[in-house]
């Protein structure tokens, strides 16, 4: 089994996915350090946010290629969201300080897309049902 393989049944994750969250700790480790961490995090909010729009537009174009480049950006974003959503918490906290506010705040932030992507679910009607799933009435 090549070291790559072994890495990704260990993590996981892709060997570029671990090399984009240790960028992302150096980043932000340089933030902390300089003193610029608030700036550091609307940056990385900011990126997360531009690549996520691109994501959602080329997976929906009409070129393969770049439909493909929309599956990477997904994979991205998807390994990225919970850094993602811990800096916006974080960002959040400095100027909301309510402890019940933030608790719901990172609630909505962290459940929101699990709960939105359980709404989007198309619902199954009684027609694609099997019979011995109906409902009598």
């Amino acid at each position: 089994m090549k070291w790559q393989q072994r890495v990704r049944v260990t993590t996981g994750l892709s060997c570029w996915q671990i090399m984009l969250h240790l960028l992302v700790v150096a980043v932000l480790v340089m933030g902390w350090t300089s003193g610029a961490l608030v700036r550091v995090g609307l940056g990385l909010c900011v990126l997360y946010g531009v690549t996520v729009v691109m994501m959602l537009f080329l997976q929906r174009h009409q070129e393969e290629r770049w439909r493909n480049v929309g599956d990477v950006l997904e994979e991205l974003t998807t390994t990225w969201y919970f850094g993602a959503a811990m800096i916006a918490l974080w960002l959040l906290s400095r100027v909301l300080h309510n402890n019940l506010l933030l608790a719901m705040a990172g609630a909505v932030i962290l459940a929101g897309p699990a709960v939105v992507s359980l709404l989007a679910k198309e619902k199954t009607s009684l027609e694609d049902l099997p019979p011995k799933h109906r409902v009598r009435h």
